[in-house]
């Protein structure tokens, strides 16, 4: 059985994963032979590209949760990712870790510690803390972004495709 903090935060992040792969294939087929290049796209300057945005939502999945069980956070490990195609692999293989996750485990994380460290910086969690106002807040900036700079490439894609299969009481 799902706990509740399960279903509001890993299951959401699964489903809108998902919705992410569906705005990408819809971005590779509208961006054509110009995917791998787009992959290098900012929204302005001084913004990560493209790439960096679907490695942080990645790293906020199952990484976050590795984190989690190891007690350190940090930001996304640099990658050699030269593709579109490398990108839409990470993301469903973040989506089959994230799967894997077992309830009971994520409940058992909530109350333990966790330090997010950036140089110097350092920033004190507990596992649901960590969760909810960094990891959770961290993927929806970042699937934004992404989904941002493909709109703004023209790519047919809006609200509907961002939000995915909602999780409707059909029944």
């Amino acid at each position: 059985m799902t706990t509740p903090i399960y279903k509001s935060t890993i299951g959401v992040m699964i489903r809108q994963a998902e919705a992410l792969v569906g705005i990408m294939t819809a971005g590779r087929e509208h961006l054509g032979d110009g995917a791998d290049a787009f992959i290098n796209e900012k929204l302005i300057e001084d913004m990560l590209p493209f790439s960096f945005q679907i490695r942080a939502v990645c790293h906020q999945t199952i990484g976050g949760i590795d984190s989690m069980r190891s007690g350190q956070a940090g930001p996304p490990p640099d990658m050699d990712v030269s593709s579109y195609a490398q990108l839409e692999t990470l993301l469903t293989d973040s989506i089959a870790a994230l799967k894997a996750v077992e309830p009971a485990e994520l409940d058992g994380l909530l109350d333990k510690d966790l330090v997010f460290v950036l140089g110097d910086f350092k920033l004190p969690f507990k596992g649901l803390g960590f969760l909810t106002s960094f990891m959770m807040p961290n993927f929806f900036f970042h699937m934004t972004t992404a989904y941002n700079l493909l709109r703004q490439k023209g790519v047919p894609i809006g609200k509907r495709e961002y939000l995915g299969a909602m999780d409707m009481n059909m029944g």
